[in-house]
């Protein structure tokens, strides 16, 4: 005799965006993951397990293979707190190394302009000479700069 089974998909409205959110919340020592959309809830042991569960869970549900973009995890609020003051510090840390980096090419413009050698302005800088040229040919306009220009100044330096 053969058995019907209904399709885990049956009991639930689909989710017409594809895009499903991941309530997670600790239980004892792991994890809940509650996904209203799909009417659902799954258990992860550990943290980094929580989206790939969640995943699971959807494929399962939707018999598709969702992605990573397809989920929005809701962390606890004491995580969401944390994350959201690692990504401001890592932000505003990349400012600041934008701003190094423009300060150091400014200086190499401004030491080559004085008649110094990669090598010197590489040492007063704490970069090596290849950096320097590097540095160097960022703020230039290639207007300003003729063919063999960087050559001859490499020459230069070199003894």
């Amino acid at each position: 005799m053969v058995e019907t089974v209904t399709s885990p998909t049956a009991n639930h409205t689909t989710n017409q965006t594809g895009n499903y959110t991941a309530y997670v919340s600790a239980d004892g020592t792991g994890w809940m993951i509650d996904i209203p959309d799909l009417d659902r809830v799954t258990y992860a042991a550990h943290l980094r397990d929580v989206e790939d569960t969640a995943l699971d869970l959807i494929a399962i549900m939707t018999e598709s293979t969702p992605g990573a973009s397809d989920l929005t995890i809701a962390w606890p609020d004491e995580i969401e707190s944390t994350l959201t003051t690692i990504n401001s510090a890592k932000q505003q840390a990349e400012l600041a190394q934008q701003r190094a980096m423009d300060t150091m090419a400014d200086a190499v413009v401004q030491l080559k302009s004085s008649g110094q050698s990669y090598r010197d302005i590489g040492a007063v800088l704490g970069v090596s000479h290849q950096r320097v040229a590097q540095l160097l040919s960022s703020r230039k306009p290639i207007s300003e700069s003729t063919p063999g220009t960087l050559r001859q100044d490499h020459a230069k330096q070199g003894a």
